[in-house]
């Protein structure tokens, strides 16, 4: 139950912070967040035996990985 709580908690934050695309700082965490979520989705589909949860985010978790890093050059470029 708390991990299901987490996922979807952490999937709605993440959705509002890249939806809203204030700053590449909140893109960026958002992206950070569902990289997180996709980790608890699948460790969720594992323990209820849900492959196609599984899958799902095994999918996702690279294509976030990917967005984390082509938006982390703009950040660094925002910091300085």
């Amino acid at each position: 139950m708390l991990l299901r709580t987490f996922t979807v908690v952490t999937t709605i934050i993440a959705s509002a912070l890249v939806a809203a695309n204030w700053n590449v700082r909140v893109m960026v965490a958002g992206f950070a967040i569902f990289i997180a979520a996709s980790i608890a989705w699948m460790a969720n589909g594992w323990l209820d035996g849900k492959v196609s949860l599984i899958v799902q985010n095994a999918i996702l978790l690279p294509i976030n990985l990917l967005d984390v890093w082509r938006w982390l050059p703009k950040l660094e470029k925002e910091m300085r």
